[in-house]
Order: C-alpha cells, then sequence, then structure tokens
C-alpha cells in the first residue's frame, strides 16, 4: 500500500500542467555532517507550471554507525501548490503535501494555505499554515517558513526555511518507548544555508541545522555520544556542494 501511495503522489505532483513557458530547476547536494560524522545527499526540483508549482525533495543519509557501506535511511517531501489568487505583492495558493521515509519514518500528510512570492529587500518569502495527519496518529498542525535571497549580483545565496508543528503524544500509537519521545509535544527545526555559486552551475557553502524537539536531530556519532533531549537546542553544521543541472 506504501508504494501504492508513492506513485500516487509521483503522478499528481510532478508535472501537473507543465507547459513550454514551465521553469525547472533540479539540483543535487553533498553534504558532509560535522557532528553527526555522516555524509547527506539531497536532491531539490522545482517546476512551474499554468496551475502553480510543484516542490520535491529527497535526503539520503550515509549513517555509518546504522549501516556500512552504503545508504543507511531517507526522507523525501512533495507539494504541490495550487494559484488561488495573484497580487502584485503576494499569491496566494492552496497545497497538498505529502511526506514519507525509511524505517521508522511513517506517511504524513499535509494541506493548507501558503502565502508566497513576499518581496522584502533583497528577500523573497513563502510562508504556510498546513494541517497535518500523521500515520495513526490524530489531527495537528504545522506552521512553515521558507526565504531565499542573492547577493554581489547573485553570487551569494542565502536561504532555508524553519517549521514549528505540534505533536500528537497523547496518542497511544505515539512512540513512547522513551521517556524524552514520550514529552516531545511541540517540534522546531530551521535549516538556514549560506552559499557563493563560484560557476553557473556549482555551488559550495554551508549549513546549519537548528532544532529543538526534533526526534532526528540525534543521529549517527553524535547518537553515540549522546541521548536525545526534548528541551535542548541541537545545532549541526555541515560543509556542502551543490551543481544545479
Amino acid at each position: 500500500m506504501r508504494y501504492l501511495y508513492f506513485i500516487i503522489c509521483i503522478l499528481f505532483f510532478i508535472g501537473l500542467g507543465k507547459t513550454q513557458d514551465s521553469l525547472i530547476n533540479l539540483n543535487l547536494q553533498a553534504h558532509y555532517d560535522f557532528r553527526r560524522d555522516h555524509p547527506t545527499v539531497t536532491q531539490e526540483f522545482f517546476v512551474t507550471d499554468k496551475l502553480g508549482y510543484t516542490f520535491f525533495f529527497m535526503d539520503v543519509n550515509f549513517d555509518h554507525t546504522r549501516k556500512k557501506g552504503g545508504a543507511s535511511d531517507f526522507y523525501f517531501e512533495l507539494m504541490r501548490y495550487f494559484t488561488l489568487k495573484h497580487h502584485h505583492k503576494y499569491t496566494l495558493y492552496a497545497t497538498v503535501q505529502y511526506d514519507d521515509g525509511s524505517d521508522p519514518i511513517a506517511r504524513v500528510w499535509l494541506a493548507g494555505l501558503n502565502v508566497g512570492n513576499i518581496k522584502l529587500g533583497q528577500f523573497e518569502i513563502s510562508t504556510e499554515f498546513l494541517l497535518k495527519k500523521e500515520y495513526h496518529l490524530d489531527l495537528n498542525w504545522q506552521y512553515t517558513l521558507v526565504w531565499f535571497a542573492a547577493f554581489y549580483k547573485g553570487k551569494i545565496e542565502f536561504n532555508g526555511f524553519f517549521d514549528y508543528w505540534v505533536n500528537d503524544v497523547d496518542n497511544q500509537n505515539w512512540p513512547a518507548y522513551d521517556p524524552e519521545v514520550a514529552k516531545t509535544r511541540y517540534s522546531f527545526q530551521a535549516e538556514p544555508q549560506l552559499g557563493w555559486r563560484f560557476t553557473g552551475h556549482w555551488k559550495v557553502g554551508s549549513e546549519l541545522e537548528i532544532s529543538r524537539g526534533f526526534l532526528g536531530s540525534v543521529t549517527g556519532r553524535l547518537a553515540i555520544k549522546e541521548n536525545y533531549q526534548h528541551n535542548t537546542w541541537y545545532f549541526l553544521p555541515t560543509v556542502f556542494l551543490q551543481y544545479n543541472f
């Protein structure tokens, strides 16, 4: 059944209403995480069409503490945005999203409203409020903000996101195998990224994952050194090399 959901999502989200005027952006990023001590490969795909746009990303981790000699786990998100209203200062979208990954990640459906194309000086802002339905858990909500800015004739790029969401910790299906996990009612995650585009295709830079109450924060070698704490702020830096197709 999980594979059926995945196929439906691929057909629904990617390439809807694509025309010759569509803007397509595909990039591949290779990160090295210093505190977790493992590489992560990230793929991002963005395409516009006459109905709105689609965004997809996938993270593949190479955590040698979980599996030696290859990829250890993966996570992806598919996001479809439908244009509701154009305004000279913003665009209003309806969005449907699907998140999933390897064990122990379970599928998540999200839906809500997005206000995008907001210009604040050099920054372009997108913000959204989502209802969130996790597998075997009750309905909750999530708030997301995404930003992008380019400086010095487009050579320096500053982009990222932050998410804030509520966890259904009172549900009997919440994975309360650990007292710290059981207390994780609210979660925050941000990933600001600063990069230098030194050619038309190549970019090098650094990303910092800032999180609190995020169950995926303590992995790799960090998980050997310390246990996850729901009320602790984690700052996890990476360096990356990115290729834009």
